[in-house]
């Protein structure tokens, strides 16, 4: 197996993984054909391969990992220069000393002496290569019969069989070793049964198949191992949970992250590295309404206590972070602001009274704002006899603020209402950090959408009529 240039990367970067305190280990690695003096030892950690240790050969091809404290359980690897090629191998915390031998030029040699965990794994996977083998025959078989117009009945009951003992093997490894690290990955790999639901009409099939599929998700995976963190199986198996099964709507996917959490809260180093992988995750990303999932994530577990690792000088920059962000939330009312039209008179945003109000912060010497500002305006001349009226708030300043009346007439923004404040007093209550900021609120200032490209404003405010004429007519019946 050989590993890319980018894992790599990560690989030898350092990364402390923690021990298991009370015990010694003594680990010997014997490589034949291996001319290398260097051995990297490195270990799977959620999404990333990471390195522990650098190990130099004591003889030809012959190297021991050694120390006080035995590593953590999990799937680890032996990194062979100059061919980035790696082995795997198993530490379950049981173990503190075992033999590996294998040959560089074939590590599909690699045996095991002192180590009833390593021998299961690779017992299985020679098990699974002689019935890929196997497997692959019967498929090119099927593939030859069917392109020929013919139906091999024969191989393809082969070929069901071949999948059925694979499963049936797998059951019993499983049922005879329920605490191995081996159980622990087939398990976890493998997807859930669903029931069939049958006697049903066919949508409703669907639906209950799928709320139960996404219901037991987890249901083959001990979320409390403290060795999940350190396998290959269980980042992609989460960031498929996250990414596809879950409906992408901010408050569904505020849920998926508490049920996610809540399964892993016991096993505290993969609960640690998730919920900063969950806020950091969410803090870069620019889709629009996931702002919420940052905010949730800060107000529900960090400033409650459950992130006690956190010093307090991040904390009180998530908190101001939070804080900026919860008041413009998308379904929360835009805060009560007041900015000053040209001649000082105030426009208080909760007193225009419309079923839409756009809200446009925006400045004049912005050069996204320049660019912006033909699509908005398109869009406002063909939705203002709808309904639609647009506020604009100049960000200048002080003695800058003087500057952006006459570049109203430059963008030709006449139509709109016009506004700005020499105290940028508004930042009290949404705090604008670039320009242009876009939102587009209901008739009662509740905010439906917010920071979309200009460009996009015409086909995101059809999708809003649309929903509300849905909602309308839901009331009528």
């Amino acid at each position: 197996m050989k590993i890319s240039d980018s894992c790599l990367v990560l690989l030898i970067s350092f990364f402390s993984l923690g021990f298991v305190s009370g015990q010694s280990f003594e680990y010997t690695f014997n490589i034949k054909n291996y001319t290398s003096d260097t051995l990297i030892i490195g270990s799977y950690y959620g999404e990333r391969q990471i390195a522990k240790d650098t190990l130099y050969g004591s003889g030809k091809g012959k190297f021991l990992w050694s120390g006080k404290e035995m590593p953590p359980q999990g799937v680890y690897m032996l990194l062979m220069k100059p061919s980035n090629t790696f082995i795997q191998f198993m530490i379950n915390g049981k173990e503190p000393k075992f033999e590996l031998t294998t040959d560089y030029q074939e590590n599909s040699a690699t045996k095991f002496k002192g180590s009833k965990e390593n021998d299961l794994f690779y017992g299985y996977m020679d098990y699974l290569k002689d019935k890929r083998t196997q497997a692959d025959t019967l498929r090119a078989r099927i593939e030859r019969a069917r392109k020929a117009g013919q139906k091999d009945v024969t191989d393809q009951k082969s070929f069901e069989d071949l999948d059925e003992a694979v499963k049936k093997a797998q059951h019993e490894l499983i049922e005879k070793n329920p605490f191995s690290l081996t159980a622990l990955l087939l398990k976890g790999s493998s997807d859930i049964d669903v029931p069939e639901f049958e006697g049903l009409h066919a949508d409703t099939i669907k639906v209950r198949r799928y709320y139960y599929y996404k219901e037991h998700y987890f249901d083959n995976i001990d979320m409390n191992n403290p060795a999940l963190i350190r396998t290959p199986f269980f980042h992609q198996k989460l960031d498929t949970y996250i990414n596809k099964v879950v409906n992408q709507h901010p408050d569904t996917l505020i849920k998926a992250l508490d049920f996610v959490l809540s399964k892993l809260e016991n096993n505290s180093e993969i609960y640690r590295y998730y919920l900063a992988e969950f806020l950091n995750k969410y803090a870069s990303m620019k889709m629009v309404g996931y702002d919420a999932m940052y905010v949730h994530l800060v107000d529900n577990y960090y400033l409650k206590g459950k992130a006690p690792w956190i010093s307090e000088e991040n904390m009180t920059k998530m908190r101001e972070n939070a804080n900026d962000l919860r008041p413009v939330l998308i379904g929360n009312k835009m805060p009560d602001i007041t900015t000053y039209m040209e001649d000082g008179s105030p426009v208080r945003i909760w007193d225009v009274q419309s079923p839409y109000t756009v809200v446009l912060f925006w400045a004049p010497d912005c050069g996204h704002c320049q660019k912006s500002m033909p699509f908005i305006i398109d869009f406002y001349n063909k939705y203002k006899d709808k309904g639609v009226k647009l506020i604009s708030v100049c960000t200048k300043p002080g003695e800058k603020m003087p500057t952006c009346w006459p570049a109203l007439e430059k963008e030709k923004m006449g139509d709109f209402i016009n506004t700005a404040d020499e105290y940028s007093r508004y930042n009290m209550k949404v705090k604008i950090k670039a320009t242009p900021k876009l939102f587009i609120l209901d008739a009662d200032k509740k905010i439906i959408i917010k920071d979309i490209p200009a460009e996009e404003m015409e086909k995101v405010f059809q999708e809003i009529l649309s929903i509300d004429q849905k909602i309308k007519e839901e009331k009528l019946r």
